[in-house]
């Protein structure tokens, strides 16, 4: 009897012994089938749902590109604050369709991370049919006789400013829309012509006189280099490949006045004027 315990408890050790060696084996085989499921599962999920898979990654943003350089064009809506540039050269005059034209092309490029320089050409032009009077002081001469009075038939001038431009952004570290906008100003020169014609005679308000004594010349021209001086402020392009943008200006202009001759620009004492500019950007 004892024998037949003794070896029954032989056999219960050796099965003992053999199933504690077998166990990690069987464990671990069956973490690796758990796992090789759970990878499959994982592959089926993203696969139906591409959603969850791109959630699951980084998203990459794109850096704004910094832009150092650009050029473009633009129109202002110019408004003489002279009553003599106004009278004879209106942004618009009704009667004949005609109206002041004026367009900018420019270059820049930043100098720092809030302000850009600039140059900037220009050309301003236009004609009219209006009568504008003129009273000399002293007479007008045409050679043989004197004249108190100039009434002008038609009207043309053409100017081309060149500046050179600074704009500072104040608001540039902001990141909605206020960076974009700037104060600056700009100093430069502006070569002026004129041209019209024009009926002399003795009648303060009319082309037409009773006596007679008159004379009309055709294409009397004048012309200037004044200096330019501009404060201006408003919203600029955006920093992509392509913009555009608003702004305001008054521009300061000088000139060199003569009452003894017909023109605007003679009589005056200024250029000055008031610009509403619409502007076009690309980004180089």
């Amino acid at each position: 009897m004892k024998n037949i315990l003794m070896m029954f408890f032989l056999l219960a050790v050796l099965a003992g012994s053999v199933f504690s060696q077998q166990s990690p084996v069987l464990k671990l085989g069956e973490k690796k089938n758990a796992l090789k499921d759970f990878n499959v599962l994982k592959n089926t999920i993203e696969k139906q749902d591409p959603v969850l898979n791109r959630l699951e990654n980084p998203v990459q943003l794109k850096k704004r590109k910094t832009v150092t350089s650009y050029f473009g064009a633009g129109y202002s809506f110019m408004i003489f604050t002279n009553s003599f540039m106004s009278a004879a050269f209106p942004v618009l005059d009704t009667r004949n369709g005609s109206f002041l034209t004026n367009i900018n092309l420019f270059f820049g490029f930043a100098i720092a991370k809030a302000l850009t320089l600039e140059f900037e050409p220009t050309i301003l032009f236009t004609s009219n049919n209006k009568q504008v009077d003129y009273k000399f002081s002293p007479l007008y001469n045409t050679g043989n006789t004197s004249y108190q009075y100039g009434h002008t038939y038609t009207n043309g001038i053409i100017a081309l400013p060149l500046a050179l431009n600074v704009r500072f952004f104040p608001l540039f570290k902001q990141k909605g829309f206020a960076r974009l906008f700037f104060i600056g100003g700009g100093v430069g020169a502006a070569w002026i012509r004129e041209e019209n014609d024009v009926y002399f005679n003795d009648n303060p308000t009319s082309i037409i006189t009773s006596s007679g004594n008159q004379v009309y010349i055709s294409g009397v021209s004048t012309s200037q280099w004044a200096p330019l001086f501009k404060a201006m402020a408003g919203f600029t392009g955006s920093g992509g490949q392509f913009g555009f943008g608003g702004e305001v200006r008054y521009n300061i202009i000088p000139l060199k006045q003569d009452t003894s001759i017909p023109f605007a620009t003679r009589f005056s004492k200024d250029f000055n004027s008031v610009d509403l500019t619409l502007r076009f950007y690309f980004s180089l």
